[in-house]
């Protein structure tokens, strides 16, 4: 059987980390389907707020990697649309993919280029339809989104949604009759270590974030949640600043926070360093303004750290099973109340909901349908 071409654009990509989801979820979509389907990836090659490219690997040239990956990465100096469209022109592929909504570089330079040559496309918004992202920068947003609706573009277009909220977001934008394709991101190739019960004093928690610190993966509201929690708490902050602006605020307040509240933002940190840092931690704490997926929350269940998100994600019902709290951001008092109960667990309680995380976490990355439903959604005609 002659195996469909895909050529997926993503302004990152492996071995890059600092952009998170996207690069997760383009990977785990790659690695999971690869036998059925032939990827190549054009893509930049620095990563997310870098501007020094990846050592090891070749710029401007296509490059195998050692897992099987077909790559293409940009330089900096040569990512114009005369080299773009001289790339794709020379490429034979049946569906282009774009994982991105809004990328001058690897969405609105291709579109203009695919559409040209009529080729079929597939663009992944990845969370950024929800109302919550379009009303950050919306006087920028907005009329762009109006553009795509009334182009001509839309007509070799549709949508992967992740979800059943996401499919609704893009059908609020672009109408009824545009084309979703629902198949949820992929999970990373993981398996569940042996269960290590984690010590729990009564009194305190340890938490942690794993996000870039911009608007959207609401750093500055979790701040304020924390200001107003009496018990003792440690909260570990990870990801690469994105906005320095909101960072300014963020940090306004981390110089505020009272002496029960000990908080430190430690930069970036690689995929492969996530566990280690989430050994001694109790729970994730990252109340986002919205996630389409959620690679982090699922990295964090898998070892036993179970979430106190907003309502805003895939990821729901996580009290019930003792996986969370996925609240509303409407009101402070549920994330205090939330953070207050997890203080108030000791090691019985917490290995309680520890189990029932790693439970959630296995019931997903075990299901058959996920591999199958994106397999025969996603890329069918």
């Amino acid at each position: 059987m002659v195996k469909k071409k895909i050529l997926l654009f993503s302004d990152w990509f492996y071995p890059g980390f600092m952009a998170g989801g996207p690069i997760q979820s383009s990977f785990n979509l790659i690695n999971h389907l690869q036998n059925y389907y032939d990827f190549s990836v054009i893509t930049r090659d620095t990563d997310y707020t870098d501007t020094i490219p990846y050592k090891g690997i070749k710029s401007d040239v296509w490059t195998t990697l050692p897992n099987g990956m077909r790559v293409y990465y940009f330089s900096t100096e040569n990512l114009s649309y005369p080299n773009m469209a001289k790339l794709i022109e020379s490429e034979q592929f049946d569906v282009a993919y774009l994982n991105s909504m809004y990328s001058p570089r690897f969405t609105i330079m291709p579109l203009f280029i695919l559409n040209r040559l009529k080729k079929k496309i597939i663009l992944a918004p990845r969370g950024m339809l929800a109302p919550s992202a379009i009303a950050i920068k919306s006087w920028k947003k907005r009329p762009f989104l109006l553009w795509i609706k009334n182009s001509s573009f839309i007509k070799n277009m549709h949508f992967h949604a992740a979800s059943e909220q996401e499919a609704g977001h893009i059908h609020n934008v672009f109408g009824k009759k545009v084309e979703v394709r629902l198949a949820p991101n992929l999970p990373g190739k993981m398996e569940l270590s042996p269960f290590v019960a984690k010590r729990k004093d009564v009194g305190m928690v340890h938490l942690i974030s794993i996000a870039r610190v911009s608007p959207e993966k609401n750093l500055l509201y979790a701040l304020e949640v924390l200001q107003k929690v009496k018990g003792k708490v440690k909260f570990d902050i990870y990801g690469p600043v994105y906005d320095y602006a909101y960072w300014e605020k963020c940090k306004a307040v981390l110089n505020k926070l009272p002496e029960n509240i000990e908080a430190e933002h430690f930069g970036p940190i690689a995929k492969d360093e996530i566990p280690n840092a989430l050994k001694d931690v109790h729970f994730l704490f990252m109340p986002t303004q919205g996630e389409n997926f959620g690679h982090t929350i699922l990295e964090a269940m898998v070892c036993g750290c179970p979430a106190i998100i907003s309502d805003q994600t895939p990821w729901r019902g996580l009290e019930p099973a003792k996986a969370g709290f996925d609240l509303p951001l409407n009101k402070h008092a549920g994330f205090v109340d939330a953070i207050e109960k997890t203080i108030a667990m000791d090691s019985i309680t917490f290995k309680e909901w520890s189990e029932g995380t790693r439970k959630c976490a296995a019931g997903f990355i075990n299901n058959p349908d996920l591999l199958k439903q994106s397999n025969s959604h996603r890329f069918a005609d």
